[in-house]
């Protein structure tokens, strides 16, 4: 599942920015009170990383390490929590670094959280693992509606 993540495949996007900004708008106006941390959905675009992107992806990054650290008091969440603290001085250095296990590990918290799944507002891209089924019905559809009739 992690690989999937990471290329962006769920999404229809191999751009990691843009599957990283779907993994954050996941915790959106539209998400239960208590894990929204951005007040309007952010554009999902690829290039480079927005500031307020950024400092968003830190600090859910730091709730999961937190929340983590608070149900098993292990070295691994407590260090996740270290960096995160560190990554607020360079918000966007520190997710363009780390930028695969950021993206990984929000999503993970979002799907431990029950949040629905990451979209990036295309309609291709969000049709999942149908995609190819879909579009090929279309086209067995078109292909049948234009044929000439004998």
């Amino acid at each position: 599942m992690g690989d999937d993540l990471l290329a962006g495949t769920i999404w229809g996007t191999s751009e990691p920015v843009a599957a990283l900004v779907a993994q954050v708008n996941r915790f959106g106006p539209a998400a239960p009170m208590g894990l929204q941390f951005a007040s309007t959905p952010f554009q999902v675009a690829s290039g480079n990383l927005d500031p307020a992107v950024a400092i968003a992806a830190v600090t859910i990054f730091q709730r999961r390490a937190a929340a983590a650290y608070e149900q098993f008091h292990d070295a691994g969440s407590l260090s996740a929590i270290t960096r995160a603290n560190n990554g607020f001085t360079d918000p966007v250095g520190f997710v363009t670094a780390n930028l695969g296990e950021v993206t990984a590990a929000i999503a993970g918290y979002g799907d431990s959280l029950g949040l629905p799944p990451a979209s990036t507002g295309s309609i291709i891209g969000d049709l999942g693992s149908n995609k190819l089924l879909i579009v090929a019905g279309v086209g067995v559809a078109l292909w049948l509606l234009t044929r000439r009739r004998a």
